[in-house]
């Protein structure tokens, strides 16, 4: 983004005389306006400052646009749920606020961003430049391309200067000591070289007693655990452009009328013309030519088209759609060897011969002409057939399989579902919104049917709805058990590990039963095994393989044989790299705890009816 792009200040006296050179271009260009640039009706006031509405609709419709561009074809379904625009909007907003948070917390601090800076980082900005040099014309085409003016660049200009200083204030003030640094690295890349051994919980699990009053007391202690969420159960009709192609059949008769009908679309013409500024010349030349003149000679000596002219008159091969429609209308009704009447184009007159004239042959255009009929005929099936799939489903209250039978049509059915585990089938926001958002939700109707892609629409019918709530201690009994007898299960499991491990590590034999897998290697910089690893890097160093028990989240118990720690001999560019890592992270959560406190003493004042529009 255009934004990622802005270049460090330059200070060379080249860019200084360059500075000098445009600095007018700017100003007429607006980018001296942002400091003085009036505000509309306010979106937000954050500490009396005002936010303007046409700010917070340029930063939505940039945003919008974004997300467009990143998810393609899937955009449509997204962003045709309310939930979209609402979500959007207000995270839009709450980056306004911040950004004004800050903006004013910069200004408390004396930091400021001259217009001269702001001038220096679009002319080093390379996006801007041609041949090594800053273009002002592209420049403002590339705001045009993203959508900007000079005034709102300049302003996104001046916040990440000013979110720069302040950035560089705080990691000065908060800087990595290298000492801590270089542990962090050590740590971070250092290898573990284990073998692991699993210890079967399997078969003591089941045996575990669990009592009424222990499932009781952890009923009562992890409510939040039993919370169910909003839940429906759904018929559905999904229909698609291949449910009504299948039936689509294309004679050869289709075929044949339909090339005849459009036979210019397959004709090429070697055309000639003679281009002239009024009708009068027009006139004189055409009866010239039906007195017998010759159209190359006329072509060369009086045609205003130079290019052409030279070659009397000659345009080579054309076919449809390369010249205007005025031009092309005249051509096609024209045989090889014959010329028109004088034809106005734009502002001229032309008069067109045609030399040569050739025409694909239906045979080589019979697949090419089918495939397009069956895509015409099928989408007007589909829009059919999803008028007459709405109207019934609206009529129809009290089902959805006669409306499916009447269209030929299958209906699906799911089980209950969350907003959480919405099935692919269903998972669109449009379509989540109507079941869990909608007159449809608490059942007894059909929805109409809503569009979710091209030629590809649903209809819903919730068959039951479950309010969001509490499991009770009888729904969750099962579970709870179960849970307790793992962990049960897993603090014997883990014991007899632990009496292994010290075993094996005071030089006993190992037990027949304990079956250790291949050597393997963690490391936090690149595991696929993140508890293994949080495990293992726990346990204490030691200059040789010791063997210890270990729990896991998903309550198995792992026998570990630490056999090899090995610390990094990091290169200064690899140091440098991760320290800068740390910095970055440090100020983002810094930034973060930052904006929090701001926010805290700030008065910040919504306009709810501006927020609430759609």
């Amino acid at each position: 983004m255009l934004m990622e792009k802005i270049g460090d200040s330059a200070n060379s006296l080249a860019s200084r005389i360059l500075l000098g050179f445009i600095a007018v271009t700017f100003v007429l260009s607006g980018v001296a306006g942002y400091v003085f640039s009036r505000t509309d009706t306010y979106a937000v006031k954050v500490n009396g400052q005002e936010i303007s509405q046409q700010s917070f609709q340029q930063r939505f419709n940039n945003a919008y646009q974004e997300i467009s561009q990143r998810l393609g074809n899937q955009f449509a379904a997204v962003a045709d749920s309310p939930d979209f625009n609402k979500n959007l909007r207000n995270n839009v907003l709450n980056q306004l606020i911040d950004q004004t948070l800050l903006n004013q917390y910069a200004d408390q601090l004396k930091l400021g961003i001259s217009k001269r800076q702001i001038e220096t980082a679009i002319v080093m900005n390379p996006e801007f430049k041609q041949d090594g040099k800053f273009n002002n014309d592209l420049y403002l085409q590339v705001l045009k391309i993203n959508g900007l003016t000079p005034d709102y660049y300049a302003h996104i200009v001046y916040n990440n200067l000013l979110l720069g200083q302040l950035q560089n204030g705080i990691l000065g003030s908060n800087f990595v000591v290298p000492a801590l640094a270089d542990t962090l690295a050590k740590n971070f890349y250092q290898t573990r070289q284990i073998r692991v051994a699993n210890i079967s919980t399997d078969a003591i699990m089941n045996k575990m007693p669990v009592t009424d009053a222990e499932i009781k007391a952890y009923y009562d202690a992890h409510q939040a655990e039993f919370t169910v969420p909003e839940q429906v159960k759904v018929q559905y009709i999904d229909l698609t452009h291949q449910d009504v192609a299948k039936n689509i059949n294309v004679t050869d008769v289709q075929v044949a009328q339909y090339y005849q009908d459009n036979l210019a679309q397959y004709t090429q013409q070697r055309v000639a013309h003679i281009q002239v500024p009024t009708k009068e010349e027009a006139d004189k030349i055409y009866q010239e030519l039906l007195n017998g003149a010759d159209f190359a000679t006329l072509a060369k000596e009086y045609s205003k088209d130079t290019l052409s002219a030279k070659n009397g008159g000659d345009l080579s091969w054309i076919t449809p759609g390369m010249m205007p429609k005025a031009f092309e209308d005249a051509a096609i009704q024209l045989k090889a060897g014959q010329f028109s009447l004088p034809v106005k184009v734009d502002n001229a007159y032309h008069i067109i011969k045609v030399e040569e004239e050739k025409v694909q042959p239906l045979s080589d255009v019979k697949d090419e002409i089918a495939t397009k009929l069956r895509n015409e005929l099928a989408l007007n099936a589909f829009y059919s057939t999803e008028k007459k799939l709405s109207d019934t489903a609206f009529g129809t209250t009290d089902n959805l399989d006669s409306v499916g039978k009447e269209l030929n049509l299958p209906v699906h059915e799911t089980t209950l579902f969350s907003r959480q585990d919405v099935p692919a089938a269903l998972n669109y926001g449009s379509v989540v919104t109507a079941l869990f958002n909608s007159d449809i939700t608490q059942g007894g109707m059909n929805s109409e049917a809503i569009s979710v892609g091209d030629q590809h629409s649903i209809v819903v019918r919730v068959l039951q709805h479950k309010a969001a709530g509490v499991r009770t201690l009888d729904e969750a009994k099962a579970d709870i058990t179960h849970l307790i007898q793992q962990q049960k299960a897993q603090a014997i499991a883990f014991q007899n590990a632990e009496k292994i491990a010290t075993d094996l590590n005071a030089n006993k034999p190992m037990p027949a039963d304990v079956q250790f897998g291949k050597d393997e290697t963690l490391s936090f910089s690149n595991t696929s095994q993140p508890d293994l690893t949080q495990a293992v890097f726990a346990l204490p160093k030691s200059d040789k393989p010791m063997y210890y028990a270990v729990k896991m989240p998903a309550g198995e118990v792992k026998l570990v044989e630490l056999e090899k720690v090995t610390d990094p001999a990091l290169t200064p560019e690899q140091q440098k790299a991760f320290t800068q890592q740390v910095q970055q992270a440090k100020l983002m959560a810094l930034n973060t705890l930052l904006v929090k406190a701001l926010r805290e003493h700030a008065e910040i004042k919504v306009n709810k009816d501006f927020m609430q529009a759609e």
